[in-house]
């Protein structure tokens, strides 16, 4: 049988990451061709499926199969009981994973030289099987280059309501001669979890855990408010797919703005600089990189202005997902719905989800309310 990029790209993701979960490739809708092919190399002899149908890895015959073309994956000593902790955080960066996957974004493997590409996702692990010791007290997902900016990836649950800040944000702060020589790349830690609506609730959780404040574990919730960088959500399912092939465009929020009104946007706002423009007088914000803080700054600033609507334009995903629930109740907002036909405006054929694996990526057919 010839095996074409997708099937190795495949076989050869399963045997770097060894247990990759089967939940997001049956969910993700650009990734559900990428399940059928696991299906194919499962009847092949290559991959197996566990027996809870929750993950799945190379056979024996698949890690032959990979050292012949001298890859060094090795078959793990023992496979993690079901509802261990190590099953739940390799389910749990799975997901992420697949979901750089729909939008886009390749997975890189080995190096971390590979972050200076865009867009690349680097797992954590891919770092910490290396033999040094750059990911030591550190529990993040991995990192991130897309759109001229640099990620550090966080799954956020309530089997993870924190995170050991300052070394984990030390390791994104001593990568950025890596995604740049001028070390002027912008960062921005990104927030992911199941959904939109069970990140926030670890983030605005009122009660600290009995972690919180031991040797530097400081909870998300307390965390989250005082970040320097900004803090970007994103939902492992298809809106996050669709959000992350937004974010790897450039100037995402001006294109969308200048498709969705045209010459009724203006790109500033004196009154908000940090909005984005203003339509007819009132200030606009692209919520669709999920940066709750920002929009919160921004609604904040326009009631205190007395201004009389404020415009936030995200996925129907996310509206429905938490914003509408998020937006304070006294605001002027007009929530408005982004479309594939205003991303089709903004984007052309660029923002489309898929895998990168095969020579031309799934197309996105899913549509939204109209802006």
């Amino acid at each position: 049988m010839l095996y074409d990029r997708r099937d190795f790209g495949l076989l050869h993701l399963a045997g770097a990451y060894q247990w990759l979960p089967l939940a997001a490739l049956r969910s993700l809708s650009p990734l559900k061709q990428l399940y059928r092919e696991a299906e194919l190399l499962s009847m092949m002899g290559l991959l197996t499926f566990s027996r809870s149908n929750e993950y799945l890895m190379p056979s024996p015959q698949g890690y032959q199969f990979l050292q012949s073309f001298d890859l060094d994956c090795q078959s793990p000593t023992k496979r993690p009981y079901a509802n261990s902790p190590t099953l739940r955080h390799r389910l749990e960066i799975g997901s992420i994973l697949f979901t750089c996957l729909g939008a886009g974004i390749e997975p890189a493997l080995d190096k971390v030289e590979r972050l200076k590409r865009q867009p690349v996702f680097l797992p954590a692990f891919a770092l910490r099987t290396g033999g040094g010791n750059l990911m030591n007290a550190a529990g993040c997902a991995g990192f991130g280059h897309w759109g001229d900016t640099a990620y550090m990836v966080q799954y956020v649950s309530e089997n993870n309501p924190g995170f050991f800040m300052n070394n984990e944000l030390a390791h994104l702060h001593n990568l950025a001669s890596v995604f740049s020589e001028r070390l002027d790349t912008p960062q921005t830690l990104l927030m992911a979890g199941e959904s939109y609506r069970s990140i926030y609730a670890v983030l605005s959780k009122i009660t600290p855990t009995q972690r919180n404040g031991k040797k530097g574990f400081v909870d998300y919730s307390q965390a989250y408010p005082r970040l320097g960088i900004p803090a970007c959500l994103l939902s492992c399912d298809d809106t996050g797919a669709l959000q992350l092939a937004i974010m790897r465009q450039t100037d995402y929020r001006a294109q969308i703005a200048q498709a969705a009104f045209g010459t009724r946007w203006s790109p500033e706002d004196s009154r908000i600089p940090e909005a984005d423009g203003q339509v007819d007088g009132n200030p606009l914000v692209i919520a669709v990189d999920m940066d709750l803080r920002r929009l919160g700054r921004i609604c904040r600033d326009a009631c205190q202005q007395g201004r009389k609507e404020i415009l936030v334009a995200a996925l129907e995903g996310q509206m429905s997902g938490l914003l509408l629930d998020f937006f304070p109740k006294s605001a002027p907002i007009r929530p408005l719905r982004i479309n594939s036909k205003v991303l089709s405006a903004a984007f052309g054929g660029k923002c489309v989800l898929g895998d990168p694996l095969p020579d031309a990526p799934l197309n996105w057919k899913g549509g939204l309310a109209h802006v």
